[in-house]
């Protein structure tokens, strides 16, 4: 069977739904001699319809947007709710998203690509182009009444590989109370910020807090991706925005993946953030002037710092766009982005041993393993991430299946209620040969 892409992605909002015939023909099969229609089946994507109308009934979330396309060819497209309860605001299927991890493939594709320009290597040290990693140091304690910390020299030096694969021994301080007290007295910026800051002075900050553990060790999700952004800065001589822009975005005709929107237009089709609180299912993300964390972000705010990992907000069809590229080797649409053999290999396991869960992970993805977690009719060798605002992606490779689904809720306490019905139905409509 040829590449089959299932792309889905949802968007927060409420509404009453349309019929599910309604949304195929939004898109139909364009071409007359689509043979997409044979190894696909509509009636079980129809499933997907009442999974999200219930998921906006009960309040999980505030609305959503699904594409699917097969073979390269769209054949489903549709937006369900309001972008914006309050105002009414209804969804659209262009409307864009804070797509919050799923940048940090975006940011390792760059970085393979100046690996195939000879202007760096994987196995460089850290230290090559941000001299502040030099000579790493693991963390041994620390004070709870002022953070302080002990720590001793790390064996190895942080190389591009460490960062790529999430080896490094950086971490998130979201994610670790331990890590998140060194952040905060540091000053350093984990996902987003309307002050002032730039990548190289937070990069900077963050080199000076010890690791978790030494370098190739453990898999430990961080801010290693973020320092890659900067890595490409220097590599390339241009800023991280300008990079992105000029050799994958405008090449893929991404239009609408930037990390700020300065005009009126992208700015009315950015999705409100969500939250699920205990006191109440759903309600518009809090600004608060005395976090770094806004659902404002790509809009609002100084605008100057690139995360690489959190940073970059898309549209279901400009994703869509990217990871056919990833699932064709490298090309779309006639453009080649990196060379065959480049994320062929990218797209393997790459950390030996180590696990991600059950899994394992490779240049910017987890990878389902063959012992690893194949619940929802999944096949090893499945390529996925995901993002902290709800947002998630996979790919098949087996069956060339593509899947990508999209929310703004942060906190999300039902993701889990959304994922893997959603995987198991997008599995489950295809029409094996």
């Amino acid at each position: 069977m040829k590449n089959l892409i299932l792309l889905f992605i949802f968007t927060l909002s409420i509404s009453y739904p349309k019929s599910y015939a309604q949304s195929i023909a939004a898109v139909n099969f364009e071409t007359s001699d689509s043979t997409a229609k044979d190894k696909i089946s509509l009636d079980s994507l129809a499933n997907i319809d009442e999974l999200l109308d219930n998921a906006i009934k009960e309040k999980l979330i505030a609305g959503a947007v699904a594409l699917v396309a097969l073979d390269g060819e769209v054949v489903y497209k549709k937006a369900f709710g309001h972008k914006n309860i309050a105002k009414g605001d209804e969804m659209e299927v262009d409307d864009i998203f804070r797509i919050a991890s799923m940048s940090k493939p975006i940011t390792s594709v760059a970085i393979m690509q100046l690996q195939e320009a000879g202007k760096l290597n994987y196995d460089d040290p850290v230290s090559k182009y941000i001299p502040e990693f030099a000579n790493p140091k693991i963390l041994v304690s620390v004070n709870p009444s002022d953070s302080s910390f002990t720590s001793k020299p790390a064996k190895n030096e942080i190389t591009i590989h460490h960062l790529l694969t999430h080896t490094s021994g950086i971490s998130y301080g979201f994610a670790d109370t331990t890590m998140n007290k060194l952040y905060s007295k540091a000053g350093i910026i984990d996902l987003t910020t309307l002050k002032p800051i730039k990548i190289e002075e937070n990069v900077s900050k963050l080199a000076q807090i010890p690791l978790k553990h030494e370098p190739g060790e453990k898999f430990t999700y961080g801010l290693g991706i973020d320092v890659l952004g900067r890595v490409v800065e220097v590599a390339s001589g241009m800023s991280f925005d300008a990079y992105l822009e000029q050799y994958i975005f405008d090449p893929l005709e991404m239009n609408d993946t930037r990390f700020y929107f300065d005009d009126d237009a992208h700015a009315s089709r950015l999705t409100t953030m969500y939250a699920n609180t205990r006191s109440e299912p759903l309600v518009e993300f809090p600004e608060d002037p005395n976090r770094d964390l806004s659902g404002n972000f790509p809009i609002k705010g100084a605008k100057t710092y690139f995360s690489g990992g959190a940073g970059l907000s898309s549209t279901a069809q400009d994703y869509f766009k990217f990871c056919q590229m990833v699932l064709n080797d490298g090309e779309f649409n006639g453009v080649r982005i990196l060379k065959k053999e480049t994320i062929q290999s990218a797209k393997k396991n790459m950390i030996g041993d180590v696990r991600v869960g059950k899994d394992h992970f490779a240049y910017g993805y987890q990878i389902a393993a063959e012992d690893g977690d194949l619940r929802f009719d999944r096949k090893a060798g499945k390529i996925s991430w995901g993002g902290a605002f709800q947002t998630t992606f996979w790919m098949d490779p087996t069956r060339g299946i593509v899947a990508i689904l999209l929310t703004q809720v942060y906190p999300s306490m039902h993701s889990q209620k959304l994922y893997g019905p959603f995987e198991q139905m997008v599995n489950g409509a295809v029409l094996e040969d």
